[in-house]
C-alpha cells in the first residue's frame, strides 16, 4: 500500500478544506402553509377554541364542531338563543392566532 508523503498529506488536507469553505451556508426555510407546521397549529387552535366555548357557563346547552385551516375559525352547529352564538364568536376571536371566524351557528327554532 502506497502512503503519502506529509507535504502531499498537508496539501490534500488543505484543498479539501478550501472546497468545503466555498459552499454556501445553508439557511433554514420557514415551513410553506399548508405543511404540517401549519396543521399544527391549526389543531392547536382548534383545541383552544373547543375549549374556551365548552368551558363558558353560558354556553353549556351549545351543540357545535369548531374546524380551523390556515389560522380561520369555523364554527358549526346549534344554540339556544342570539346571544349564545354571538358568544361562542367572541370567544373564538378571542384565541391567540385565529385570524377570522367563519359563523354557521344557527339559532333552535323550537
Amino acid at each position: 500500500m502506497k502512503s503519502l508523503s506529509i507535504p502531499a498529506a498537508v496539501f490534500a488536507a488543505m484543498t479539501a478544506c478550501a472546497a468545503v469553505a466555498q459552499l454556501p451556508p445553508v439557511q433554514p426555510q420557514p415551513a410553506p402553509k399548508g405543511t404540517v407546521a401549519q396543521s399544527v397549529d391549526d389543531a392547536t387552535i382548534t383545541s383552544k377554541v373547543t375549549n374556551a366555548i365548552a368551558e363558558d357557563p353560558t354556553l353549556k346547552d351549545i351543540e357545535f364542531t369548531v374546524d380551523t385551516t390556515d389560522a380561520v375559525v369555523t364554527l358549526n352547529g346549534t344554540a339556544n338563543a342570539k346571544d349564545q352564538v354571538a358568544r361562542a364568536v367572541a370567544i373564538a376571536r378571542s384565541i391567540d392566532g385565529v385570524k377570522s371566524v367563519v359563523n354557521i351557528l344557527a339559532v333552535k327554532t323550537s
